[in-house]
Formats: C-alpha cells, sequence, structure tokens
C-alpha cells in the first residue's frame, strides 16, 4: 500500500482569549491513497491516533496503467520482432489479455463497509455509492470516499464565566455522523470542519454555562447535554452532518472555588454533627429529668400507701381497743410490770413509792455512782450519795 498522507496539520497554539479551546492539533483529518487501498486507510489511525473520515483517491481514473502499458509493449514486440509464429502469436494474446485486464479492472470500484462514495462525472456531482463492489464506466470518476460510521470529537472550553462569575474549564465529547456525504465534502474540508466544530462546541457551552450557576454547572447531566446535541446539531447540519451525542466529561472550577467549596460543606457537616450531639444531649437530660420524675412518684406513691397502711392499722387497733377494753388494760398492766421488772434487776437503779402512786409510775433510773442525779423534790441535781441517804431516810 503506497504511504497516507494527511492533508489536516496541527495548531499553530492555543487562543489566549476566555473560552479558546486548548488543542495542540487537530482531530480530524482525511488522507489520499489508491482506491483499492482506501478500506485499509480509514481503518488504519495516523501516528497521532485519529483515523480518517476521508479518503482521496491518488488517481482520478481508474484504468490501470502499468497493465496497459505492459500489455501495449508485449504486443507490439510481438508484431515487431522476427520470431516464430508460436512466441508471435503467445506475445500477442499476453499483451491483449493485459490491456483487458488493465481496463476491466476500471469499471470494478470496491466501497468498503462503514463509508459512501462520491462520484463525479463532467467535473459534477453525479451519485452517492454505498458499501460493496459496483461496476462503475471508468469515465465516471470516485472523487472522495466519506465515513459513515460514528466520529468521536472532544472540545475543551476555558475560562467561561457561569451566572454567577466563576470561571470555568469544561470538556465535552460528541459523536457525529456524516449523513449526506455529498454535501460535506463540497461544502467544507475536513481541517475547516475541524474548527467549524470546535467553535460550535465553544458557542454551545459558553451558552449553557453562562445560564448555571457555579453549584449547577458542577451537576450537569444529560439533560444539559441533550441541550449541547440539539445546539451544536443545528450548526453542523448545513454540513451534512448529524450530533448523535453530547457528553460532559469533566467540569472545573478553579482551584479556590473547589477549596471554598470543601470549607463550606466541611463547616456543614461539623455544624449538623453539633446539632446532632446537641439534641441528643437534650434527650439525654430529658430522660434523666423524666427518670427524677417519675422516681419522685413512685417515692409519694410509696409514702402514700404506708399512710394508708398506718391508717388501716391504727382503725383496726382503735376498733379491737372498743371492742376489748379489759384486754386492752390488761397489757398495759403487763407491760408495766415488765418494765417494773426490768429496772428491778437493774443494780444501779433506785426506785422511790410515793403514795397513790403505783410501783412502775415510781420507778426512777439513776445513773452509776459519780454521776450528777436530779433531786426528786425541786429537780435539782445532787449527788447520788446524797440521793442515797435522803432515800434510807424516808424509810
Amino acid at each position: 500500500m503506497a504511504e497516507m498522507t494527511a492533508t489536516a496539520a496541527a495548531d499553530a497554539g492555543a487562543d489566549a482569549t476566555p473560552g479558546a479551546a486548548v488543542a495542540a492539533e487537530t482531530q480530524l483529518t482525511q488522507v489520499r491513497v489508491p482506491l483499492r487501498d482506501a478500506a485499509q486507510a480509514l481503518a488504519t489511525p495516523d501516528a497521532s491516533g485519529r483515523p480518517p473520515i476521508v479518503v482521496l483517491p491518488q488517481q482520478a481514473f481508474r484504468v490501470r496503467n502499468e497493465l496497459v502499458t505492459a500489455g501495449i509493449v508485449v504486443l507490439v514486440a510481438g508484431l515487431i520482432f522476427d520470431v516464430s509464429i508460436a512466441l508471435r502469436a503467445g506475445g500477442v494474446g499476453v499483451g491483449v489479455a493485459l490491456v483487458i485486464l488493465g481496463v476491466f479492472q476500471a469499471f470494478i470500484v470496491p466501497i468498503p463497509e462503514g463509508s459512501q462514495a462520491i462520484l463525479l462525472r463532467r467535473g459534477r456531482f453525479y451519485a452517492t455509492l454505498q458499501p460493496g463492489n459496483h461496476v462503475v464506466p471508468p469515465w465516471i470518476i470516485v472523487s472522495h470516499l466519506v465515513t459513515t460510521r460514528e466520529t468521536p470529537f472532544a472540545a475543551t472550553a476555558s475560562e467561561f464565566p457561569t451566572r454567577d462569575d466563576v470561571r470555568t474549564n469544561i470538556v465535552i465529547l460528541l459523536t457525529f455522523r456524516v449523513a449526506a456525504p455529498e454535501r460535506f465534502v463540497f461544502t467544507i474540508t475536513v481541517p475547516d470542519f475541524d474548527h467549524v466544530c470546535q467553535a460550535s462546541c465553544q458557542d454551545a457551552v459558553r451558552l449553557l454555562v453562562r445560564s448555571k450557576t457555579s453549584e449547577e454547572v458542577l451537576d450537569l447531566g444529560d439533560p444539559d447535554g441533550e441541550r449541547l446535541r440539539k445546539d451544536i446539531g443545528a450548526d453542523l447540519e448545513p454540513y451534512g452532518v448529524e450530533v448523535a451525542r453530547v457528553v460532559v466529561t469533566d467540569v472545573r472550577p478553579p482551584t479556590e472555588f473547589v477549596a471554598s467549596r470543601e470549607t463550606r460543606r466541611l463547616a456543614g457537616v461539623q455544624r449538623a454533627e453539633e446539632q446532632e450531639l446537641h439534641e441528643l444531649e437534650l434527650l439525654r437530660l430529658a430522660d434523666r429529668d423524666e427518670q427524677e420524675r417519675q422516681r419522685i412518684r413512685l417515692h409519694r406513691a410509696a409514702i402514700e400507701l404506708e399512710a394508708e397502711n398506718e391508717v388501716v392499722r391504727l382503725e383496726r387497733l382503735d376498733s379491737r381497743i372498743r371492742e376489748y377494753p379489759t384486754a386492752m388494760q390488761w397489757d398495759v398492766e403487763s407491760r408495766r410490770l415488765d418494765v417494773a421488772a426490768a429496772l428491778a434487776s437493774n443494780t444501779r437503779a433506785m426506785v422511790q413509792v410515793g403514795p397513790g402512786i403505783d410501783v412502775a409510775s415510781s420507778l426512777l433510773m439513776q445513773t452509776p455512782a459519780g454521776d450528777a442525779q436530779p433531786d426528786g423534790a425541786n429537780g435539782q441535781p445532787v449527788q447520788s450519795g446524797q440521793a442515797s441517804s435522803r432515800q434510807r431516810g424516808r424509810e
């Protein structure tokens, strides 16, 4: 196969104005190869990895000149040189075969799958051929082969201001298909279409970004891609191109804006966490207060229950006393006798018995010797020895 010749050149540099796409080279190319090598040329990317979208045949006429020339030379040699009849007949036959083969192949036009061919007749557009082998007269020229596959195209828009004046860099990827090859090749060249596509993408992205805030730009999705597809498709439709899909692949606001946004979000998360902790503490305090109120209610209920039990006990005791007064009197006297017996068994206790006073009422507890004791008459403290002498004198 002859060496492919790329007709697209790299851009000299990026536009320094805001919104210019930063592209080191064009993305769409075309090559010039022999028609029989068109299929391989359309499937082979160049050194930059870009497959061509248009193939230009190297020769406008498809007659194999080398075969025709060789046939004529053999035919003339067989007729001119004095050779045997067998050799002359053989040379004439080979020459005629070469001429026929060279001319016959000019009638066969192979169109590779995924492309269409543009035919010219007398220098004007004649027809478009679909993929496959076609029989075309040699005087009808195949001028272009155009791919009909979807072709990806990336566009970078830099420093576009949002509605709140935050300059943002956006990268989009679109896929397009040449729907009308004759309009495409006769309206614009491939390198020029590359620039037109870049400009259309930038204009559509600029309008989209300008209609959104910086927060909304970060969340561009499928609806925004559909809007870009319609806007870009309307610009490229005059060239016979249909835009299949547009995807926003990257959105890059300024670094300072991203850092500020992350700081605000972190502060919001911290505030939310503090609010949750505060609400949790309030719940704990409320639970604690509720538990304290519950404890007070239970304590109050226990006191009331105890008081009710005491009332019941006293009511029962009062009822028994009214029903059995003699038994009550007997029980009181028994208790007094038990007290008197307990005092009598105490060797340090002194008992004073007066007239008209029973024994239990006359019992007096005395402290050990040496301690001050109250006088029975006037309540003044006296020594224990004096109290004993006074008691003996009375006896």
